[in-house]
Formats: structure tokens, sequence, C-alpha cells
């Protein structure tokens, strides 16, 4: 396959999986991340996006959901 076409069909995924729901767009990163290293120790990257988040979180504890639970659709 060569560069181009891989460029380009990585792109369309790209694009497919960012309309994707929060949780499945979750699953599949967990799964490319899995497939690319195994089940090695993973270092979070803080992003002002995760950063928010966390914020959210903690203003309403209640509403955290651990990632297995988002897979169930808890």
């Amino acid at each position: 396959m060569s560069y181009s076409i891989m460029n380009a069909t990585l792109e369309q995924i790209e694009r497919e999986a960012l309309t994707l729901p929060v949780e499945e767009r979750a699953q599949l990163a967990d799964k490319l991340w899995d497939s690319v290293a195994g089940h090695q120790n993973r270092q979070v990257i803080m992003t002002p996006e995760l950063e928010k988040l966390l914020d959210e979180g903690q203003q309403e504890p209640q509403a955290i959901k651990t990632t297995e639970e988002l897979r169930r659709g808890a």
C-alpha cells in the first residue's frame, strides 16, 4: 500500500471515528492502543481537554463512570 493511499485511508478512518459517541471512541482508542502497545502500563498525558473533564468530575463526583461502566452502558 502506498503512503498516499494509506494516509488517505487513515484520514477517512479518523473522520469516521470522530463521529462516534464518546463511549465508543474510548473503546476504539483502548483497542487501538492495546494493538500497538499490548497490555503495558499506559502513561496518561495531561491535555487541556482531560484537565477540563477531571475538573468537571470533581464538581459532580456522582456522575463519574469508569471505562468499564461506559463499556457496559451503565
